[in-house]
């Protein structure tokens, strides 16, 4: 949102620059709503302990605002999934393929 680009110069010569937003339909990210499916019922913080990817002082960052976030059930077929997941599918839905289909189509 804070980047600029430069669209020419103006009538004294001068670099003209204009932000992005500006020029591009860009959503506000306080209108962005952060979610998401997973097989485990971790909270976002936890999960992201747990997984070990982002650095250590960006999760301490985090953590307060990754701490409520709660992910939705998810698919689990084991044939799709690492052997070492079965344990943490404690937040699946169930059904046939179908209705699993119907279900996350919403």
């Amino acid at each position: 949102q804070s980047s600029t680009v430069r669209l020419g110069v103006n009538e004294n010569g001068e670099d003209y620059y204009v932000p992005v937003k500006d020029m591009l339909p860009m959503a506000n990210p306080t209108d962005l709503v952060i979610g998401g499916w997973d097989i485990s019922s971790l909270n976002l913080a936890d999960a992201m302990e747990r997984a070990e990817v982002l650095d250590y002082d960006l999760q301490r960052q985090l953590v307060p605002y990754m701490k409520e976030i709660k992910p939705m059930p998810s698919i689990y077929f084991p044939d799709f999934i690492a052997a070492n997941q079965g344990s943490r599918a404690d937040n699946v839905l169930k059904g046939s393929h179908r209705e699993l289909l119907e279900h996350i189509r919403g």
